[in-house]
């Protein structure tokens, strides 16, 4: 014997109930859409395992492929004191020039100083630093070294680099600072003075 009661919760929804006698007492409710609605199972919404595995290992490749590119402490420092030294040899051509009268940039094999000059050598009278740095200034985890004779670079009033108080730089003048973060140059040119930090 089967019975079919109708309830409607909605306008466009019909519940139908079907009751089936089976030799052991079983029975069952369907529920039917009417309408708008699709007949069957609602779907719902979210992702599946698999698409979720999919993204992780995509981010995983990606992560791999950008981390080698990202720049170490060691590189940023090394770089960033490349730029410092470059420059602080600016200024002291920008002071020699703007004073007339020839200043002194000393390298050390762990740093640098800036200095006045005496008879046109380099003196141990260090000149302000603009920011206020204490001289001479250490270039931590780094060794210095250059093609300079003497490790000095001196600047006449027209900004002009010597390597003494007589020898104008004749060729480029290659200070290379070597730490963790690998190597950097700085090259000061002849006559002009101009000063580059190589990548």
């Amino acid at each position: 014997m089967i019975s079919l009661p109708i309830t409607v919760t909605g306008a466009e929804f019909a519940r139908f109930s079907v009751w089936t006698s089976f030799s052991h007492g079983w029975s069952f409710s369907k529920a039917v859409c009417v309408g708008n609605f699709k007949m069957g199972m609602v779907k719902e919404s979210g992702f599946t395992i698999i698409e979720l595995v999919a993204v992780i290992v995509l981010l995983g490749i990606l992560a791999i492929s950008i981390l080698p590119r990202s720049p170490t402490k060691g590189s940023l420092t090394i770089a960033g004191q490349a730029q410092q030294l470059a420059s602080d040899i600016r200024y002291v051509q920008y002071l020699s020039m703007t004073r007339g009268q020839r200043f002194c940039f000393r390298l050390s094999s762990t740093g640098y100083s800036m200095t006045t000059t005496a008879a046109n050598a380099c003196t141990a009278t260090a000149t302000e630093h603009p920011a206020g740095i204490a001289l001479p200034v250490s270039l931590d985890g780094m060794s210095v070294s250059s093609t300079l004779p003497a490790g000095d670079v001196i600047f006449n009033g027209e900004g002009a680099p010597y390597t003494d108080a007589t020898t104008a730089l004749a060729v480029n003048a290659v200070i290379t600072l070597s730490g963790e973060g690998g190597t950097k140059t700085v090259t000061i040119s002849p006559v002009t003075g101009r000063v580059v930090v190589d990548p």
